[in-house]
Order: C-alpha cells, then sequence, then structure tokens
C-alpha cells in the first residue's frame, strides 16, 4: 500500500509540475521552470521520507570544493538518484539528446533547463564535440556537470561498460572528476513500479579523481572507484534476496538486465 500512495503521490505531482513548468515556458527561459524541478526533487524526497518510511543518507560532501568547475560522475540506478542529484546540485546541466526538441511539451522545459542537448543521429565525434562545448559553457557559467557513465539504469549489483565521454569531458574541463556511488536501488529499484518501504540506501561522493589522467588511468580509476564502494554500500544496506541477486550479478560482471 505503501508503494502504491507513493506512487500515485510521486507521479500525480510531477504530471502537475510538468505542465505548470511548460506553461511557464512561455513567459521565462529558466528561473521559474528550475524553481519547480527544486520543489519536485523535495517533494519527492518527502514521499520516501513520510510516505514510504525510507531512509536516504547523503555522504561525503566534505569532499566537493565550494567554488570551480565539478564533473559529477555517477552511478544510476533509479529517479531516486535524479532526485537527490537535483537536491544536492539544482543548477548542474547533464547531457540529453537534442531529439527530443521535436516534441513540443518535453522540447520546451529541456530547452529552459539548458541542458547540453547532443544529437544521438550524428557520429560519435560530433557527439563527443557537443559535449564537451556544452560542458566547457557550465563549468564557465559555474554549474556542475553530470554524466552517467554507463548511459542507462542499472539493477542493483550490474555493471555496463564505461563510456570515454567521461573522460573526454574531464579532460577539457582540466578539473577534478567526483566519483558519485550508491545504493538507491534498495529503496527504489530500476523502473519498478513496486518500492521498498522502511529501507535505507546512501549517495556518496568519493574522493575526487585529479585532473590530469590520461584515458585509460582515468577510466580504470573511476571505475573502480565507483563499482567497489557501490557494492560495498549495497552489502550495507541490501538483504535477504535482494542481496543474493546483487551479489551474483556483481560476482559474475553481469550487465544490464530487460
Amino acid at each position: 500500500m505503501r508503494s502504491l500512495a507513493f506512487n500515485i503521490w510521486f507521479y500525480g505531482m510531477m504530471a502537475v509540475l510538468a505542465v505548470i513548468a511548460w506553461l511557464s515556458t512561455f513567459a521565462t527561459r529558466t528561473g521559474i521552470v528550475r524553481r519547480l524541478v527544486a520543489v519536485w526533487s523535495r517533494a519527492a524526497l518527502w514521499g520516501v521520507r513520510v510516505i514510504l518510511r525510507g531512509r536516504v543518507e547523503i555522504r561525503g560532501l566534505e569532499h566537493l570544493p565550494p567554488e570551480g568547475p565539478k564533473l559529477i560522475v555517477s552511478k544510476h540506478q533509479s529517479e531516486l538518484d535524479v532526485v537527490v542529484a537535483l537536491r544536492l546540485f539544482p543548477e548542474f546541466t547533464a547531457v540529453a539528446m537534442k531529439e527530443l526538441e521535436r516534441y513540443p511539451f518535453f522540447g520546451r522545459i529541456l530547452a529552459a533547463l539548458d541542458l547540453v542537448l547532443v544529437r544521438m543521429e550524428g557520429q560519435r565525434d560530433q557527439r563527443t564535440k557537443a559535449t564537451i562545448e556544452g560542458a566547457l559553457a557550465a563549468a564557465e557559467a559555474g554549474r556542475p556537470m553530470l554524466i552517467y557513465p554507463e548511459g542507462i539504469l542499472m539493477n542493483l549489483g550490474a555493471k555496463e561498460r564505461y563510456r570515454n565521454g567521461a573522460w573526454h569531458i574531464y579532460n577539457a574541463l582540466g578539473c577534478e572528476a567526483y566519483p558519485v556511488a550508491m545504493s538507491l536501488g534498495t529503496i527504489w529499484p530500476r523502473r519498478d513500479w513496486r518500492k521498498n518501504p522502511g529501507q535505507t540506501g546512501a549517495y556518496e561522493i568519493l574522493p575526487p579523481i585529479p585532473p590530469g589522467l590520461d584515458q585509460p588511468t582515468f577510466m580504470a580509476r573511476l571505475e573502480e572507484a565507483i563499482e567497489t564502494r557501490t557494492m560495498e554500500l549495497i552489502r550495507e544496506h541490501a538483504m535477504g534476496e535482494m542481496l543474493e541477486q546483487a551479489e551474483r550479478r556483481y560476482r559474475e560482471g553481469v550487465g544490464q538486465e530487460p
């Protein structure tokens, strides 16, 4: 019942705010839309805490500098980690499909959020160039850049090949990269209608990777840091069959399952 109540709350609230955000794009470019996104993230976390009786632990904030460009490279387990990221980094930008601009409703909202829009239909070098240009513009504006190196939502314990786009941004910005590990999938599994009431999960910002590393070194260090700590957090917060399945995926190196 708590899962059902939360889903009604979350998706109903999101639909209402999305309509308001879309209407607001006709009057302003970013201000109102970003404030609505902030309201959405706070309301979603309220629902996790009050309706699901879940607990989200935020760790590692001491690793973030108060100023300067920030490249956040994160595991991605469910919509909940997006909610947490928006709460911590309300001005962040991320890469989105430029093709979504074709849809009048979503296109206007994406444009208002000033995301880095990259055409997926283009060649890889063109996508990389557009991503780097967007990341440089975000850094100049003082906005954090968030990237998911696996590119998709992952089940607990599962992993996919880390894509080199993270290194290209890291190299272009010439800044530290902040890996993020998590166990939020214990509360809100990937694309699962059924949530897990009463669970605890963590979102942990790990010690930064210093600038200047070559691509193989950076990618290996990034993956090792995120995957090792993510599994440690899963073992801390998961139990029973949930933990057994995560251990199996991790042990066998299982990628994303349908």
